[in-house]
């Protein structure tokens, strides 16, 4: 849906600077599907595209971020691939989810000799009541989808070569929920926004940037693609854009844009397009930039292998 059809329908009025400045061009709205059940959805697929069966799973992580629709949403994802053996559980990590469960269902792989393979999946769907659409302070439209990756010891579309995550936690207390705030907000960096804040945000996640890279022995000149989180341009441009000299053409924002910020989705569907975008070559490099409120960083890179055929 056109942004501007979504500020016309609600109560939520936008500055028209801040909304040129983020750079949004419409967003995705699921008014007949929960969270849970997109994210069951997008998990057939990305079982379909592996080649593995159910039994195959030895554990299901699923990234999500004020699920309103589910108590269990990971158990809903079992009970859809016919994996109730896999370990199940929910993730948080806000927005960064999405990356960080890449990592620790690489992990759990890693770590039993007896998996044969393991799935990330990640969905969010905001309704009124709770979020607000449009986050103007921060920069983002909140959009609903899914997104699911299945992680093996061999073959795939890509192999992960390193990951690194930090946090800037002295800002934990900008996201605590508070009811003394005005105009709806509901936590102080909504009211705040995150300029004064910008440089503690900025250097954690060039952090993690440089130590993936400097671990890898990869010059991020070398790096065909950047997968990034969709917060608004202007807030992409001073985080990470600007600092690291990426051209926003190289990342996925044009893609992001045009499907507004999913939670928890954003690298999964990011990673998802670029290996289906016929671009990419085997052995080309992806980086992948999550981040999310807390505030936290995971970066990861990636070596394509076999990319799918474009679609």
């Amino acid at each position: 849906m056109n942004v501007e059809d979504v500020l016309s329908g609600s109560a939520v009025s936008a500055n028209p600077t801040s909304l040129k400045l983020s750079d949004w061009a419409s967003l995705t709205i699921s008014r007949d599907y929960s969270a849970a059940e997109m994210a069951g959805m997008a998990a057939v697929d990305a079982m379909k595209n592996s080649g593995r069966d159910a039994d195959d799973i030895a554990s299901l992580v699923y990234a999500c971020l004020d699920d309103q629709d589910h108590f269990a949403p990971a158990c809903h994802v079992q009970r859809v691939l016919g994996a109730s053996e896999a370990l199940a559980f929910e993730l948080g990590a806000a927005s960064n989810g999405g990356a960080t469960g890449l990592v620790v269902a690489a992990s759990l792989l890693r770590s039993d000799p007896s998996a044969n393979a393991t799935m990330v999946t990640a969905a969010g769907r905001y309704q009124a009541g709770r979020l607000r659409r449009w986050q103007e302070s921060l920069g983002i439209f909140l959009s609903d989808g899914s997104a699911a990756a299945v992680l093996s010891r061999d073959g795939g579309y890509a192999r992960l070569i390193a990951s690194s995550h930090t946090s800037a936690s002295e800002l934990e207390s900008l996201v605590a929920v508070r009811e003394d705030l005005e105009n709806g907000n509901i936590m102080l960096a909504q009211q705040t926004g995150l300029g004064p804040y910008l440089p503690i945000i900025r250097d954690a996640g060039i952090r993690t940037v440089r130590q993936v890279l400097e671990e890898s022995g990869v010059e991020l000149s070398k790096v065909a693609k950047v997968a990034v989180t969709g917060v608004g341009l202007a807030q992409l441009s001073a985080l990470i854009l600007e600092p690291l000299g990426i051209a926003q053409s190289r990342t996925t924002w044009p893609f992001l844009r045009e499907i507004g910020h999913v939670g928890p989705c954003d690298a999964l569907l990011g990673i998802d397009h670029l290996l289906r975008g016929g671009q990419l070559q085997g052995g080309e490099k992806i980086l992948v930039i999550g981040m999310g409120i807390g505030f936290r960083f995971t970066t990861l890179l990636l070596e394509v292998c076999d990319p799918p055929a474009p679609e």
